[in-house]
């Protein structure tokens, strides 16, 4: 059997059968210039429902919706806040989208200042949406300074003075749950000390002192679990 390509439409517009869309313009390009598809080729395509459909391709860009086959389901009540700016937030980027996480934003830290790559970050996030054949497009938002994401919800991860485990602050916090990751420099006393005050959990994945993007992507995949999210 062969593969079967995914795109996005560009809109939060719901698909309807029968109807000829226009997918997304990085997809029309991927699908023109790279894959060179051609009229009458079978793909998948998301619409702004988060309903994947079987469509057949007609040209430029555009595709014909045939048959509905992933109804919609809501999105993971789970936000990543990530302090973390290079290549290697790029790779945390395209692993937390594979796994299902759709909300994501830079984390302004006392450690972490410079411009975000939130440009960059939303390409990276289209890609990997695609390839893990996601019902949507995850959202890169804007830069949140720490102490603006020390809200209810908020857990922020840290291997150092934990108030206990991540397993135990998620049973714990409300919804959304919104992790607050890195950076690498670590979280200063005062960082820990601003979030105990908000009655924000300081929470730990154990003994190892891992990389950022290495605890996002952990941390991520224990909440997914733990909001049934990966069971589906």
């Amino acid at each position: 059997m062969s593969h079967v390509f995914h795109f996005f439409l560009p809109d939060a517009q719901p698909g309807a059968r029968g109807t000829v869309r226009r997918v997304c313009e990085q997809d029309a390009k991927r699908m023109e210039r790279v894959l060179r598809l051609r009229p009458g080729d079978e793909v998948e395509v998301a619409d702004g429902d988060g309903r994947i459909w079987m469509a057949r391709v007609v040209g430029g860009g555009e595709v014909e919706l045939i048959e509905s086959l992933v109804e919609p389901r809501p999105a993971p009540a789970l936000v990543v806040r990530l302090a973390l700016t290079g290549p290697r937030s790029d790779t945390a980027i395209e692993k937390l989208v594979e796994l299902g996480v759709e909300d994501i934003s830079p984390l302004e830290t006392a450690a972490i200042k410079r411009e975000p790559r939130t440009v960059r970050w939303q390409r990276i996030a289209e890609a990997a949406a695609c390839q893990a054949k996601r019902p949507r497009i995850p959202r890169i938002g804007a830069s949140v300074a720490l102490a603006d994401a020390l809200a209810p919800g908020a857990i922020l991860l840290s291997h150092e003075q934990p108030d206990g485990s991540l397993d135990d602050a998620i049973a714990r916090s409300t919804q959304p749950i919104a992790l607050l990751i890195g950076p690498e420099a670590g979280f200063l006393p005062e960082e820990h000390e601003a979030a105990r005050a908000a009655g924000v959990p300081i929470a730990t994945l154990g003994d190892l002192v891992l990389r950022t993007e290495t605890a996002a992507i952990a941390a991520a995949v224990l909440a997914l679990d733990r909001l049934g999210a990966l069971a589906r």
